[in-house]
């Protein structure tokens, strides 16, 4: 239900709204929409990567990209959270990468083995030297996938500097400095937490020229930046293959008669070889034997042609 405000918290709120749009006024700054589309990279880079560091399915969601002092960043953080604080030699500055509780404890129990179930709000702000090791692991792979898909503006080899639990320790400029940033959700167990991204906007200024324009790479002899984030997506990404044995056609009256000891015949021989299939489409022969260890393995033999598309669906022949 919608709560109806008298006309003083109306006007407070009014004034409010007019303090902060003076407020921002006082900064001459343009927007750089290449962010946005790093950011929406970014998100869908954490989604692949996370789970190789996890072993769980993650969704990252660019949820918000504003222009805020820094003091005003620093307030909004999600508390407890650990902060890491990075370098470049191509920015201007240092910038700076907050975990909240939720995704630093979720992430830290699936790569001890666990299986989370929810956390309650912690008593202390404090981390544990295990919990910071692991936050340290989990804020290296993000500065991995930021470095990686900031390439489209300028290289920027990101260094973990130091990693901190206290904000006013972890500002990383001036608390009246414009900065950007950058608000992610990332589900991840059936656990939702919070990762933020904070530039100072002077720190940008060695990239600002490109972050300022919509592009898409420049060609050049090295390859298309582009082309190598996609190779490299997709060379991460899994598949699922099937090994089949055999393939029978059996009536449904025959199967509902098993019972438990009958013997099913494949009809084939014992050297037969397997099918690889993935997505129902045949892929390798493989013949099957035993390992050193006992381990049931295959052996590619031969690669299969994938069939050719039959116009209109038919064969004429």
């Amino acid at each position: 239900m919608n709560k109806i405000l008298s006309q003083d918290e109306t006007e407070a709120q009014n004034g409010n709204l007019i303090d902060e749009i003076i407020k921002m006024s006082d900064f001459s700054f343009e927007r750089l929409p290449m962010l946005d589309i790093i950011g929406e990279r970014l998100a869908d880079s954490i989604s692949v990567a996370l789970p190789q560091l996890t072993g769980v399915l993650c969704e990252a969601t660019l949820s918000q990209l504003d222009y805020v002092p820094m003091g005003k960043a620093i307030d909004a953080l999600p508390m407890p959270a650990m902060m890491a604080v990075c370098s470049s030699p191509g920015l201007d500055g240092e910038i700076l990468l907050v975990m909240d509780a939720a995704l630093l404890l979720t992430a830290m129990e699936l790569m001890l083995g666990g299986a989370p179930k929810g956390h309650s709000p912690r008593e202390t702000e404090r981390f544990t030297a295990i919990e910071r090791g692991f936050g340290q692991r989990l804020a290296a792979l993000v500065m991995h996938e930021l470095q990686s898909n900031f390439s489209l503006a300028g290289d920027i080899e990101l260094e973990l500097e130091r990693i901190a639990t206290d904000p006013d320790s972890a500002a990383v400029t001036q608390p009246a400095n414009l900065c950007v940033r950058l608000h992610f959700t990332v589900a991840l167990a059936a656990n939702t937490g919070v990762l933020e991204i904070i530039m100072p906007y002077d720190a940008l200024e060695p990239v600002r020229p490109k972050l300022g324009k919509i592009h898409f790479g420049e060609p050049s002899d090295e390859g298309s930046p582009w082309r190598e984030q996609l190779s490299g997506q997709i060379e991460r990404a899994t598949i699922e293959l099937e090994a089949v044995l055999a393939e029978v056609q059996l009536s449904i009256q025959q199967i509902m008669n098993w019972r438990s000891g009958d013997t099913v015949n494949l009809w084939i021989e014992e050297e037969h070889d397997a099918t690889v299939v993935c997505a129902d489409t045949p892929m390798f022969r493989a013949a099957i034997g035993k390992r050193n260890n006992g381990n049931t393995a295959i052996r590619i033999t031969e690669a299969l042609e994938p069939e050719e598309e039959i116009p209109n669906g038919r064969n004429d022949h």
